[in-house]
């Protein structure tokens, strides 16, 4: 249970004077127009839209992995005035109507277009909204040769290609002691993430923000969190489960009233969206303009993850708490400091799941979405997003509020809570892992992870294995791998 502690600038190719230059482009694909721009391998920070604005990147933005533009949340400045939203990457200009994206509104929040080659005859791009924004040609300001920046891409392991770890034999008492100071260290790491947002927000509004960010999962984890800054926790503190559910669906734009395609008359007509629609209409949120709409949702093929269940989770959260996220689950995180074994330890965190694991009301009965039905009466949070929720946001804000209450019991306390939660139901980074280092005689089973080893082998991947640091593999440095089977 104790824890164990040289670019060069690109030639310009001769072109006579009626000659349209086009660069041979059979190589080249997004991705790699992607990479270009997330690393921003560029000579000049002061860049010229072909439009002749001027361009000035101050963060490229979030590699978007999925739906919807490529890079989300860049602050870009154009003309000196700085612009907040999403960059969309092609590799010809003329692509983003051939994509359709100006029929899309999910694109109408992008602020710049950025192109390898300008293709085609219009200085701006045209939203659905009607906007338009400037497009960048990134051709002619690339700081490296193009042959290098296409070999890194392809490069992504390790020199010869194969972990050291690879087909050894292990001593798992040794790399499950690694793993855990890796998560330790992780979970430090989050703590500390947290503390630094404690200089703008209270510990209710913190929680809050972290729980729903967790709530979206990857696709919608930024959305989530911009509606609870949308929506403060504050302003949610006494009404009723309805009422938070038509403040928040209101403001997410995620009503039906609000959808793009409309709903049939059969689900709209339901009492319990009626009576929604009404809450919503009344409150003083339906007076403020619109913050966000359908388009910055991301939906996925199950129903389960729909962002309207995941915001009825935490309406009915808020609502059960009675006015206090914090001291819900601080009171279970206090009961650690006298737990004096093991089994102790696992029901206080089976009571932690067990908060977040509430029985649907009303609508979400029997629904996983408005109009879609549910057959199947479960929780609207399930155990495995209970248990990354607890990891990841709850016990790292109750270790800060430990640090201030200048409780070293209750950290400690805390802390030997994170020892022996659950394990999640996984991710693309343990199973990288699992392939990468362990064998049909050596499972990562052998281990019985809890969620702190699993933090740990994703600080491996993150910290080491990403970035080909094998000579500072703690697994090598710690003498984890065994010369020959014993």
């Amino acid at each position: 249970m104790n824890d164990i502690i040289q670019s060069e600038h690109p030639f310009k190719p001769f072109r006579e004077i009626n000659e349209t230059y086009k660069p041979d482009l059979d190589k080249m694909d997004e991705a790699y127009v992607q990479n270009l721009w997330h690393e921003q391998r560029f000579f000049d920070t002061n860049m010229g839209a072909i439009d002749g604005r001027t361009i000035r990147v101050l963060k490229p933005g979030i590699w978007n992995h999925n739906e919807g533009p490529d890079f989300m949340h860049a602050e870009i400045e154009i003309d000196g005035k700085l612009y907040v939203g999403d960059v969309e990457i092609h590799v010809q200009a003329s692509e983003w109507y051939a994509h359709q994206h100006h029929l899309n509104s999910r694109y109408n929040r992008v602020i710049l277009h950025a192109v390898y080659f300008d293709d085609a005859i219009n200085l701006r791009t045209r939203l659905q909204n009607g906007k338009r924004i400037p497009t960048l040609e990134l051709l002619k300001l690339v700081a490296a040769d193009t042959g290098d920046l296409y070999d890194d891409i392809q490069n992504t392991g390790t020199e010869d290609g194969i972990c050291r770890i690879t087909g050894k034999h292990l001593n798992m008492e040794v790399l499950k002691g690694v793993f855990e100071s890796l998560g330790r260290e992780r979970f430090l790491e989050k703590a500390e993430s947290m503390r630094l947002l404690r200089t703008r927000l209270d510990f209710e509004q913190l929680l809050y923000e972290g729980i729903m960010e967790a709530l979206g999962y990857a696709r919608n984890s930024k959305a989530m969190r911009e509606l609870a800054q949308h929506v403060p926790f504050k302003d949610l503190d006494q009404k009723s489960e309805s009422e938070i559910q038509s403040v928040l669906f209101g403001v997410a734009g995620l009503l039906p009233s609000q959808r793009e395609k409309a709903l049939s008359t059969e689900v709209t007509n339901d009492p319990n969206i009626v009576a929604l629609e009404e809450s919503w209409r009344v409150s003083e949120y339906a007076e403020l303009p619109v913050r966000m709409t359908e388009a910055r949702w991301s939906f996925t093929s199950r129903p389960v993850n729909h962002p309207a269940r995941r915001i009825a989770a935490m309406s009915q959260l808020i609502h059960q708490c009675q006015g206090s996220l914090m001291m819900y689950f601080l009171s279970a995180c206090e009961k650690a400091a006298a737990a004096d074994t093991l089994r102790s330890l696992q029901t206080i965190g089976k009571e932690l799941r067990t908060l977040l694991m509430l029985e649907p009301t009303g609508y979400w009965e029997t629904h996983f979405s408005f109009g879609i039905n549910n057959p199947r009466k479960e929780a609207l949070i399930g155990s495995g997003r209970a248990v990354d929720i607890i990891t990841n946001k709850i016990l790292p804000v109750a270790y800060i509020w430990a640090v201030e209450a200048g409780s070293q019991k209750l950290q400690e306390a805390v802390l030997r809570l994170y020892s022996v939660t659950l394990k999640s139901s996984g991710n693309k980074i343990i199973d990288e892992i699992d392939k990468q280092i362990f064998s049909e005689t050596q499972q990562m089973r052998d281990l019985k992870p809890t969620a702190k080893i699993e933090q740990g082998i994703i600080r491996l991947y993150k910290n080491y294995c990403a970035d080909r640091l094998c000579d500072l593999c703690p697994i090598l440095e710690h003498d984890a791998v065994l010369l020959k089977e014993s």
